[in-house]
């Protein structure tokens, strides 16, 4: 029979062994919250993506890590070599599918509110757009992604192919910072999920929403330097914004005010955004039953609400602006962003 001191340790020895574990190549190695593997194979580097999300990127500087924790060390060059091989190889041409070039990771995708933006992990630039098939998800696992030739063209009119990704219906993408090479980000053709999703600086639009009926969600992520819309609802239905944090913007959201399909209501749901420098939070037609619902969320500088009267064709009339208890309702706000 073994001694109760011998099972003891024994079951220490084990746990020692468990916390010094090795992560596997592009495996998640730190993180808030993260409790598993917190080493990287020799010649690779624990560099943190964000608070969540740190990762082995192949290199060969030394790394300190705990669990839960990381220290961010740069990667060398070969480590930057490597990376861009591996991003030209994955370019695809415009209708395929493609695969983000390191595996997702494996704590999941955080969704929560943060005012920091995160730091991609690395870039790779794209001739077309990325198209993302109905019902399937792209994780990009903290790179950036951007157009190679440049295809912004500031608020001039562009399309879908200006995007850096299209979703068909039902699709999701994670983890994704869009750069500002884009000119119109994300399109989506039918209800679609955006988690985790950063736009550096957006040039016309964010992402546009083309969905006939039933509900897209944006959930945690941010933007910044939008000189108009960050978010574009052409089609009809409802977008929902949770935990979603906007700077330096000329409107949040926009239901179309001149589309040809003007007639039918659009929705918005907004909760627990911060909002700063900007002009306004929402803007929507209350002449075809629009409605806005804000709660939760901190706006410092932009003006809550604008109310249009919607047309399709011309300029639509602005009509009113901030919260009127009927087509805009504002709960829970709050100014000190």
């Amino acid at each position: 029979m073994h001694s109760l001191s011998t099972v003891i340790l024994v079951s220490l020895g084990a746990l020692a062994v468990s916390a010094q574990s090795t992560a596997a190549p592009y495996g998640q190695c730190g993180g808030s919250g993260w409790t598993g593997a917190s080493v990287c194979p020799s010649g690779w580097v624990c560099t943190a993506a964000n608070e969540w999300y740190s990762q082995c990127i192949e290199g060969s500087a030394a790394t300190t890590t705990k669990a839960g924790s990381t220290t961010t060390k740069s990667t060398t060059a070969t480590s930057t070599t490597k990376a861009s091989s591996t991003t030209s190889k994955a370019t695809t041409t415009a209708g395929t599918t493609a695969a983000p070039p390191p595996p997702p990771p494996a704590g999941g995708t955080p969704t929560g509110l943060t005012t920091v933006f995160p730091k991609p992990v690395a870039s790779t630039s794209r001739s077309s757009p990325i198209t993302v098939a109905a019902g399937g998800s792209y994780d990009g696992n903290m790179w950036r992604y951007d157009r190679n030739p440049k295809v912004c063209a500031e608020q001039d009119e562009t399309g879908e192919a200006d995007t850096i990704f299209i979703l068909e219906a039902g699709a999701t993408l994670s983890n994704v910072f869009i750069g500002p090479a884009q000119a119109e980000g994300v399109h989506c053709r039918g209800t679609c999920t955006l988690n985790n999703v950063w736009w550096e600086d957006v040039c016309e639009d964010g992402a546009t929403f083309k969905q006939t009926s039933g509900t897209s969600y944006i959930n945690g992520g941010g933007a910044k330097g939008a000189a108009d819309k960050v978010f574009q609802h052409n089609g009809l239905g409802t977008l929902s914004i949770k935990n979603f944090f906007a700077n330096n913007f000329g409107k949040l959201y926009r239901s179309c005010g001149n589309c040809s399909n003007n007639g039918g209501a659009r929705h918005v749901i907004v909760d627990n955004v911060v909002a700063t420098d900007g002009d306004v939070l929402v803007g929507i037609n209350t002449n075809y039953g629009d409605t806005a619902k804000i709660s939760n969320s901190c706006v410092n500088g932009p003006d809550i609400c604008d109310l249009f009267k919607g047309t399709t064709s011309g300029e639509p009339s602005k009509i009113g602006t901030g919260p009127d208890g009927t087509y805009c309702i504002a709960t829970g706000m709050r100014t000190n962003c």
